[in-house]
């Protein structure tokens, strides 16, 4: 047995007898359902998996995905929300689903900081903007530049208003100065796919959904929206670097409908936290572009309410909430 299976099943056979010991009636007695308000293969995807097969080892029940994927993240989310709060549908979900995509929806069906309990953060992704690979821009510079000469007519793609392709595109143009057409696609390998086929100019995005892309040549990299130059990528300057003071991200993490017994939601975020804090698992996390962000059910959801007085009054000057 290798030390990652010893790990795993020393970790499955704590947190397993807490998971009985604590739950009332011995919670979980059948399998949970997973709501994934994104296609498959968007960012998060894997780990939820992965997250999902450890906690069937740990508790005895499957995890079942159930991707629920439209509307920046709103259709499973609200699927989510209507759910019976007896622990035995969790959602996974992401600064866009909980935070923006709300924000931006003037009747948005749900609130992301009261309608929800926080388990725990899965992890983070930094911004990156990106273009197709035969595109004549090389910087951001250059990109700005071609955007400010002609208002409108270059085109960027986002997952849906609120979405954080959505955000940072258009903080970028307010930053530069300039105009662009948003085309919104059902997620993020859909609007990928249009990059690479250049059906569109430029993409605001993640290491940890376009670094393949990137590695293969498809897609370019002009800029990162982080505070220093990332490890993924050396020769990326910032947007800091370039002049623009842009610095945006998102977080993934586990919630459960309001009010969800609070031992089911500490046994959750209990064992997705010690998943999270192991040395294989934080590598394989970063390799994909992904810090990882264990937290405690308290120390997330004071994240979600920063996120929101943070995010809601900067959409509200960027004029496109709908």
């Amino acid at each position: 047995m290798n030390r990652r299976n010893m790990i795993a099943g020393s970790i499955a056979s704590m947190l397993g007898t807490q998971l009985h010991a604590q739950g009332s009636n011995g919670y979980p007695r059948r399998p949970v359902t997973l709501i994934f308000p994104f296609p498959p293969g968007s960012p998060g995807d894997a780990e939820a998996r992965e997250i999902g097969l450890s906690m069937q080892k740990a508790t005895g029940q499957p995890l079942v995905m159930d991707y629920r994927p439209g509307a920046s993240g709103i259709i499973g989310t609200q699927l989510a929300q209507r759910s019976a709060p007896d622990g035995y549908t969790l959602l996974y979900g992401s600064t866009t689903s909980i935070v923006t995509g709300p924000a931006v929806t003037m009747k948005s069906p749900y609130s992301g900081t009261t309608d929800f309990e926080p388990l725990t953060g899965i992890g983070r992704m930094d911004g990156l903007l990106i273009v197709p690979a035969h595109s004549k821009y090389h910087t951001a510079h250059e990109l700005a530049e071609a955007l400010k000469a002609a208002p409108g007519k270059l085109n960027y793609g986002t997952i849906g208003p609120g979405s954080m392709s959505h955000l940072i595109g258009e903080l970028y143009l307010r930053t530069v100065g300039a105009k662009a057409t948003p085309v919104a696609y059902k997620g993020t390998p859909q609007a990928l796919q249009a990059l690479v086929a250049g059906e569109i100019d430029f993409l605001a995005d993640s290491v940890a959904s376009a670094g393949g892309l990137i590695e293969a040549g498809r897609v370019r990299p002009l800029a990162v929206a982080t505070n220093k130059r990332l490890s993924q990528l050396p020769d990326v300057p910032t947007l800091t670097e370039t002049g623009l003071k842009l610095v945006l991200g998102v977080w993934l993490g586990l919630f459960a409908p309001k009010g969800t017994p609070r031992p089911v939601l500490d046994q959750w975020a209990l064992y997705a936290s010690d998943y999270l804090r192991d040395a294989d698992v934080r590598s394989k996390l970063l390799a994909r572009g992904i810090e990882p962000f264990p937290s405690t059910p308290q120390e997330f959801a004071r994240q979600v309410s920063a996120d929101e007085a943070q995010w809601r009054p900067l959409i509200k000057s960027l004029n496109i909430q709908t």
